[in-house]
């Protein structure tokens, strides 16, 4: 007997999230997609009663797997996309939420223009206000070819324009399974942090074409009390080891898209510097704002600062780093001075800037 075609895997890992799985299920048991589609739920090793809430649901054909421990949500994902069967992947995190046109919306145009990418622009809700009312990455829907994913690769890395919820994002998108299996691409297990930026840059590589949707599709959920996967991850520590992980995948995907070894080498200089910076000042926020006890986290930001500064590799790529706009230039000169008690106080400055603005 011949399995029946599935057109979308929508992929959902979890952990310890009673409080988000039910509100997460209506949202997929609500879409108005006439075509068939699983939903993968993987679980992080929980230890609340997320699994017997998900039972209870009664889903009919939802799969659910669990981690015997604790394991990360890229180990999570890499269960779905090994077990998915859909000719389109879709990444979903359990707390946050979707229109309920959303994956027919996404999947006419795959359909209808048969690229590899499609996505749409997103809310970013707190406490029931949309911070994004209004606004969009672009003016109109868009197409990109080649060269203008190579000029997205640029943006990312110089100007990070869009975040990473532009065409850098993982989830609220569908991406075709078939690049993820012909070149065996799987988020990188060792990462808690930059896990989605790496896995983002490997299947970039291979992507003819994407298409942008000017609807805000994908609902970003805010908590602002409670400790980010982000903040958790890091307190686990962050070497430099993990620093240069990451950019091995931005230089492999600069590489798949030809572009120049000079280009090549400048833009991963950028990259190092920008994910040091970014990694300091989300975490340094997370003290700030009370997601990690402020003593433990001086430890810990001490201890990836102290390997920083150290680095040959940093020494280097910091000369050829350009500043963002907006960006303090306080933190960047604190790295090419090899001051640690300069880049702490640079770093706190700017997280206290970016928390009384929040």
């Amino acid at each position: 007997m011949i399995s029946p075609q599935l057109f979308v895997s929508v992929i959902v890992p979890f952990y310890n999230a009673e409080i988000y799985i039910k509100k997460c299920l209506d949202v997929l048991h609500n879409q108005d997609f006439e075509k068939s589609f699983e939903v993968i739920m993987i679980d992080d090793g929980s230890t609340d009663k997320s699994l017997n809430i998900i039972k209870a649901y009664n889903y009919p054909g939802l799969q659910l797997y669990s981690l015997p421990k604790n394991s990360g949500p890229g180990a999570a994902r890499n269960v779905g996309l090994k077990k998915a069967k859909g000719e389109y992947i879709f990444l979903l995190d359990v707390d946050d939420a979707i229109d309920p046109d959303t994956l027919t919306l996404l999947y006419n145009v795959a359909n209808k223009t048969d690229c590899d990418l499609v996505f749409s622009d997103f809310k970013k809700v707190e406490n029931s206000i949309n911070l994004r009312d209004n606004f969009f990455n672009y003016s109109e829907d868009k197409t990109f070819n080649s060269i203008e994913l190579m000029e997205g690769m640029r943006q990312q890395i110089h100007f990070n324009s869009l975040g990473a919820h532009g065409l850098f994002g993982i989830n609220g998108r569908l991406i075709k399974r078939s690049i993820i299996i012909d070149n065996n691409l799987l988020f990188e297990e060792k990462l808690r942090y930059l896990e989605d930026d790496t896995f983002a840059w490997d299947f970039l590589s291979f992507v003819r074409s994407a298409r942008y949707i000017r609807k805000q599709l994908y609902t970003y959920n805010v908590y602002l009390n409670t400790v980010s996967a982000v903040a958790a991850g890091l307190s686990k520590g962050f070497p430099m080891l993990y620093f240069k992980l990451a950019i091995k995948h931005v230089k492999n995907s600069l590489k798949q898209r030809n572009f120049s070894n000079r280009d090549t080498e400048i833009l991963v200089d950028q990259a190092l510097i920008f994910y040091i910076i970014c990694t300091l000042v989300s975490y340094s926020r997370s003290m700030y704002l009370g997601k990690v006890n402020f003593e433990y986290g001086i430890k810990c930001r001490r201890k990836i600062i102290d390997e920083i500064i150290s680095d040959p590799d940093v020494k280097k790529a910091i000369k050829n780093y350009s500043c963002l706009k907006g960006e303090s230039q306080w933190i960047p000169r604190a790295i090419a001075w090899r001051s640690r008690r300069l880049l702490e106080f640079a770093c706190n400055r700017r997280s206290d800037k970016l928390t009384r603005r929040v």
